[in-house]
Formats: C-alpha cells, structure tokens, sequence
C-alpha cells in the first residue's frame, strides 16, 4: 500500500514538472513570436534637423472652431458653477468638453484642501476653472491671445 501511494505521489509530481514546462515552452514562444511581429526600436537620439522639421509642422484650424471654443469659454465664465467633490469636478468636465470643438483637450487636478482645477485647451487657446477654499477662478486666453479672468471670492473662514 505504501509503494503504490509513493507511486501515485511520483506521478503527480512528474505531472506537475509536465504541466509548468509546458507553460514555459509556450511563455518564450509567445514572446518569440511577439518581438517578430513588433517595428522596430528606434534610435534614442535625434538628430538637430528632424527636431526643426517637427517645429516647421502647423495646424489649419477653422475659424469656426475658434470661434466655437470663444463661446463656450465666454457662456462658462458668464455662469456660476460650484464644484465640492471630483464627481461634480468630472461631471461639469465632461458637459463642457461636448460642447467644445472635437481635438479639444482636457485634464482635471485634484488638490489639497478639496480644490479642483479643470483645464480646457484648443491649439492657442485654452480656458481654466479653479474652485478652492478663497472663491472661484477662472481664466481664458482667447483666440487672438487676449486674457480674459473673473474671480469670484469668498468670505475668509476663521
């Protein structure tokens, strides 16, 4: 009785041995496999003309668009918005960002002492919200580089 449960412990141990060999076989071929079909890395230095021909790039952005991100930052500065939590933070991001224009980018930082600052930006221009402990915040750069700021301050908590 003994030899066979030994026996049977053999076996499961071999079996075991089996099982994460196999494993390993077909972890490195995976990862064979994978590096034949990725690019290639490229070089990590650049040379001074590709790095000037990056900055010859411009963007053709319509008037429209312009215009359209104007607004929208001008209708969000006329309005009074009063933000606690990062829920409401993201909620009022994401109900400006459908108006803006569609390559329209966005981010949102939460800051000590539950203060919130959302950052809008298209191309030049760009519109800014900060809710902290003093007031409301905001800031627009518009389409022609003109800054435009409204605060709205609260009484000092003692």
């Amino acid at each position: 009785m003994l030899k066979f449960l030994l026996w049977i412990c053999v076996l499961i141990v071999l079996s075991v041995l089996w099982m994460v060999i196999k494993k390993i076989v077909k972890k490195q071929r995976y990862v064979e496999r994978l590096k034949r079909y990725q690019a290639p890395e490229k070089p990590a230095n650049i040379s001074a003309q590709s790095a000037g021909q990056n900055d010859s790039l411009t963007h053709v952005v319509d008037e429209y668009e312009q215009q359209l991100f104007d607004d929208v930052a001008s209708m969000f500065c006329e309005q009074h918005y009063e933000v606690s939590t990062l829920d409401e933070a993201k909620a009022l991001q994401a109900e400006i960002l459908r108006k803006m224009p569609v390559t329209c980018k966005t981010q949102i930082r939460a800051l000590d002492l539950d203060e919130y600052s959302i950052y809008w930006n298209f191309y030049e221009q760009s519109l800014e919200y900060y809710m902290g402990r003093y007031g409301v915040f905001y800031a627009h750069v518009d389409r022609l580089g003109t800054e435009h700021k409204r605060e709205i301050t609260k009484a000092p908590i003692e």
